[in-house]
């Protein structure tokens, strides 16, 4: 495993306070804070559920059909 220069660790915190950058499983990519899945990683169903979204419903307002 290489070393994180300081430069990058920083990248890393900053991208993590602005969106759901996780450096476990994401990888920063060369320029600016876009990120994607590291080669090789296996997500469960669970990561894939979107639970962890930020998004919420509004159930008095709510108009798609039960």
């Amino acid at each position: 495993m290489t070393k994180k220069s300081k430069g990058q660790i920083r990248k890393e915190k900053e991208a993590g306070r602005n969106s759901q950058f996780d450096p476990k499983i994401h990888e920063l990519s060369k320029v600016g804070y876009g990120f994607q899945m590291k080669r090789g990683y296996k997500s469960s169903d669970e990561e894939l559920s979107g639970k962890n979204l930020p998004f919420t419903v509004d159930k008095k307002n709510d108009k798609r059909k039960n």
